[in-house]
């Protein structure tokens, strides 16, 4: 499975607590994974079965206009040269047509996930900051890396200077303590019996909008 193709803005939760900037002592460091801090907390596990729902959804609409494409394709490839001029360039423009159409949705629900996947991203990320800042300054931290961010090249840091999952419980502590306690994600439906659905890779508070099939070439 894909590890999460949400993009956080580096730095977001990158603390230098100012007490410490001026001390002459050997700076105290910890690593804190953002990425992990917001998808493994109970808030961004909820947001990632919604965003989930939303994105299956989604996915089989556009499979669906996929398929009816490729369905006149199909047509137009084996009966084109069977049907009458007139015909076959309103199939063509009807396929024309539906693939325009299925490329403009792909577009926007593109837009539309990315923005959704933002929002996730900078909802938790906004309220997990302070607790991550809070965090440092009572155990006297120098500085917390983003050990999720491939841009900063951390090539190692020692498991025991990783605050990740102690910040995931202040928050899910604090979200519960303020009445924003997270129900547990609902279990799938059960599957009809004799239906075999297409296998759907999880992901996480991410996904692949199925493309559109490049138009076929006419035949004159």
């Amino acid at each position: 499975m894909n590890r999460l193709i949400l993009y956080i803005m580096a730095g977001t939760i990158l603390l230098v607590p100012r007490q410490f900037l001026g001390q002459e002592t050997a700076p105290k460091l910890a690593i804190f994974n953002v990425l992990r801090g917001i998808v493994d907390c109970a808030e961004g596990k909820q947001a990632n079965e919604e965003f989930q729902k939303k994105y299956d959804a989604k996915r089989d609409e556009l499979s669906k206009k996929q398929k009816e494409l490729q369905e006149l394709q199909q047509q137009l490839s084996t009966q084109g040269n069977t049907m009458t001029v007139e015909a076959r360039a309103a199939l063509g423009r009807n396929i024309d047509a539906k693939t325009t159409e299925l490329q403009r949705s792909q577009e926007d629900a593109e837009k539309e996930f990315t923005n959704l996947r933002n929002e996730i991203f900078n909802r938790i990320g906004s309220k997990m900051s302070p607790i991550v800042q809070q965090y440092a300054k009572e155990k006297n931290f120098t500085l917390v890396l983003d050990s999720s961010n491939q841009a900063g090249q951390l090539f190692y840091a020692d498991p025991a200077v990783d605050i990740t999952d102690d910040i995931i419980k202040r928050y899910d502590g604090l979200q519960v303590s303020q009445g924003g306690n997270v129900p547990a994600a609902a279990k799938p439906a059960p599957k009809s019996p004799g239906t075999t659905p297409a296998a759907s890779p999880r992901t996480t508070i991410q996904g692949t909008i199925p493309k559109a099939p490049a138009p076929p070439t006419k035949k004159n």
